[in-house]
């Protein structure tokens, strides 16, 4: 893998950025396997990560009333 000289911060913020590691790695010119190998690389919580800890958290309250 070529590392493109992106810093740990420029990944976080891209992935903060996008709704899905498609448009994240677009923006940084790299491949979709690329983005999402960096960002366990570097322990960043992807779009895709993001999305599936919302829908368990969303699942778990909704299973779970008060």
């Amino acid at each position: 893998m070529v590392n493109k000289g992106f810093s740990r911060e420029q990944i976080e913020r891209v992935a903060r950025m996008y709704k899905c590691n498609q448009d994240a790695s677009r923006a940084l010119g790299i491949t979709i396997r690329s983005f999402s190998r960096l960002c366990r690389k570097h322990d960043i919580e992807s779009p895709f990560a993001r999305r599936q800890r919302q829908h368990r958290q969303a699942a778990q309250s909704t299973n779970n009333p008060i």
